[in-house]
């Protein structure tokens, strides 16, 4: 009997194939296109056996395959709570939504419960997106849930735990507590998302009013300076310029210590200290630069050069200058020919 409810999906294999491969492409496009990083889209085409196994254990739900909402199926797994409200907006204005089946496994829970959260969504093509008739007539089922939600069922499916009855008390008590303390770390997570989020915006709207003087560095703000201060910008290209090399983005964290070395801890002395330096460091990068066959540089180039010429420049002992080398987690065999190196260099470029 069952080979009869499966001929529907045999016929239809390779429209089902079809149907994966154009929602991967709108999805991911309209996710870039929105700036939202995920953890990751999973997605798949049931199996025969899979959907074989589920016609026999729902014989009076499913007639035959075609009956299936979910033989296409994506997950898509984001970082932080408030990004499912953001990706569900994108999915509705992609696709055709069942209302009927649509599920917000938050809006099942009891008040007082704890446990699996996702968002399902059952879609199909847009026949005004003029995608042949026979692939908008079928369903498909989209999943969105935060990395921590899908921990939990994760293990939720591994410990085979389905539901609390014939679970011993103490044993659904404590799986209550690991639930409720995963989705109070689920929505801690989502606010010092948003924090960082308000904190970036006052950085580069202070940045854009030139008002930094009093902005500590950090990671982001140090991240929001290299992007948005003209006169840092300026810099680099200037330096990119000696050899036409492109700047590419790079994370600038190891220069806070750095920075931290010559005393510089807000963005108002990073200032101070590029127009002060910038001379000797244009002057450096263009030595080492110019002529060369380096077409690829860090887009944290400048703080690599005004850094050096702070070094170079500066009243620094034989022990300072190993100190600071020690901060870059040089190895420790070459830290007495930086030592050198730099020496020789303040010969050259303060006489």
């Amino acid at each position: 009997m069952n080979q009869l409810k499966m001929l529907s999906y045999y016929d239809n294999l390779d429209n089902y194939n079809k149907l994966d491969e154009i929602i991967e492409n709108k999805l991911n496009s309209a996710l870039e296109k929105a700036d939202i990083h995920t953890m990751q889209i999973a997605h798949r085409v049931k199996t025969a056996e899979s959907v074989s196994g589920k016609l026999t254990r729902k014989p009076d739900k499913y007639t035959t395959a075609s009956d299936l909402t979910d033989i296409v199926g994506y997950r898509i797994i984001c970082y932080f709570t408030d990004q499912i409200d953001l990706i569900s907006s994108i999915i509705e204005n992609l696709f055709v939504i069942d209302r009927d089946n649509y599920v917000d496994k938050s809006k099942m829970l009891k008040p007082n419960a704890f446990g699996y959260l996702s968002v399902h969504y059952i879609c199909s093509l847009k026949p005004s997106d003029e995608y042949p008739q026979e692939l908008c007539k079928f369903k498909f089922e989209i999943q969105i849930r935060t990395v921590l939600q899908h921990t939990w069922a994760e293990i939720e499916h591994d410990l085979g735990y389905k539901n609390e009855f014939g679970v011993p008390r103490h044993v659904r008590r404590e799986f209550s507590q690991m639930a409720s303390l995963l989705e109070v770390a689920d929505a801690g997570f989502g606010r010092i998302k948003r924090e960082l989020d308000r904190y970036s915006n006052i950085v580069i709207d202070r940045l854009r009013t030139g008002d930094v003087s009093d902005i500590q560095i950090d990671s982001l703000s140090l991240r929001e300076f290299m992007r948005y201060n003209d006169e840092f910008v300026e810099f680099t290209n200037e330096i990119a310029s000696f050899s036409g090399a492109q700047l590419t983005p790079v994370n600038a964290d190891p220069y806070i210590r750095q920075l931290e070395f010559f005393g510089i801890e807000d963005l108002g002395a990073l200032l101070n200290l590029i127009n002060d330096k910038r001379s000797l460091a244009l002057e450096m990068a263009e030595s080492t630069l110019k002529g060369s066959e380096i077409d690829e540089l860090a887009s944290s180039v400048g703080l690599f050069y005004i850094c050096r010429a702070a070094l170079v420049s500066g009243d620094y002992s034989k022990n300072d200058i190993k100190r600071y080398y020690t901060i870059l987690n040089t190895k420790e065999s070459l830290i007495d020919k930086q030592v050198d190196h730099i020496l020789k260099l303040r010969e050259q470029y303060t006489r």
